[in-house]
């Protein structure tokens, strides 16, 4: 897979270091200084220019790049990167950083794939850490107050050994995947009976994880 990384910052450092993946990887910066710093076993090619630049862009996903990453902590240029990478150069996949949340529903307007915002996913860890031990948020749905959650329901829960009918889950919550403490995974019926140590996945309203976490995590 090729790569193409615009913004040679600490965050592009990192992303680098973990993209084991990843056969060819480009870098694109204005600053001279900052794009020699990965010109070693790090990266393919480092390009000194402006990432939101078609002719510099062309450079450098030229070879089929699969990947443009826009970590510029301007999110002008990485809207702008993603779009003429996707539109004019044939990438398929986009992801830019967020600097400022309220971007992110414009820049998903405008054909990034996946917009990701440092501040929000701190406040989502910390939040997670502090309040629901035990519970994390797997995935929250777009448009919609509903979130997927997973958890290890607890032996003091009043679900164990009680089937899907028998239970009063909250507020329609529903559990959509199960997993025994034997890794066998199964999609849930009404005659399905919880047991202590299952894994379990479930769709909620984002306001009831407080509530389902004191009823089955605690």
């Amino acid at each position: 897979m090729k790569i193409v990384i615009v913004g040679a910052g600490k965050l592009a450092y990192y992303v680098i270091r973990e993209l084991e993946s990843a056969n060819e990887i480009v870098i694109i910066d204005k600053d001279p200084q900052a794009a020699t710093k990965f010109a070693d076993d790090l990266v393919s090619e480092v390009i000194n220019g402006d990432g939101s630049s078609y002719p510099v862009l062309r450079e450098a996903c030229d070879d089929n790049a699969e990947m443009i990453v826009a970590l510029t902590n301007q999110d002008e240029t990485n809207m702008i990167a993603c779009q003429i990478a996707k539109q004019h150069l044939g990438v398929k996949k986009a992801i830019a950083r967020v600097n400022n949340p309220k971007n992110r529903p414009i820049m998903e307007r405008f054909g990034v794939d996946r917009a990701f915002s440092e501040t929000e996913i701190l406040a989502m860890m910390i939040e997670q850490e502090i309040d629901f031990q035990g519970l994390r948020i797997v995935h929250r749905i777009k448009n919609s107050d509903h979130v997927l959650i997973e958890f290890v329901l607890s032996e003091n829960s009043d679900a164990c050994e009680k089937t899907m009918m028998e239970y009063k889950f909250i507020h329609g919550a529903r559990v959509v995947v199960m997993a025994g403490e034997d890794g066998e995974t199964i999609t849930p019926v009404g005659s399905t009976v919880m047991h202590a140590g299952d894994q379990i996945m479930m769709v909620c309203d984002k306001k009831d994880i407080e509530a389902i976490w004191k009823a089955m995590v605690c």
